[in-house]
């Protein structure tokens, strides 16, 4: 979202779309966005470890990409048993987004995001 630095590995959303080719960017960018966080609220109700780190890793960034694969691993294996999603524990709701932080992406970065603008 806005609230992340344009990077060439994270692609954010345009601030003002001009061309359909943009808005149709931008569009993609909100409906896959919203796909992970469902997926993301779901791990984290299943997976209590992930929830409460007020947006800290506690690990490596490497053990915690093994851990969020174990996560869905788990998540898939009782989804398939059909046991329940957050079985007698109440999800806790995600913190609001953050607000804009204004950094100047780089121009690698506005390259790769206008190639992927391009061939929508």
């Amino acid at each position: 979202d806005y609230g992340y630095a344009l990077k060439t590995w994270l692609l954010t959303p345009l601030t003002n779309p001009q061309t359909d080719r943009e808005r149709r960017y931008n569009d993609a960018h909100s409906r896959t966005r919203s796909v992970v966080e469902r997926m993301t609220g779901q791990l984290k109700c299943r997976c209590r470890c992930l929830d409460r780190t007020w947006g800290m890793l506690l690990y490596h960034p490497n053990k915690m990409c093994r851990i969020m694969l174990a996560c869905g691993v788990l998540h898939n294996v009782t989804h398939r048993h059909g046991i329940p999603l957050c079985e007698g524990v109440a999800p806790v709701p995600d913190d609001p987004d953050p607000k804009p932080v204004y950094v100047l992406p780089n121009q690698q970065a506005i390259q790769a995001r206008q190639r992927v603008t391009a061939a929508i």
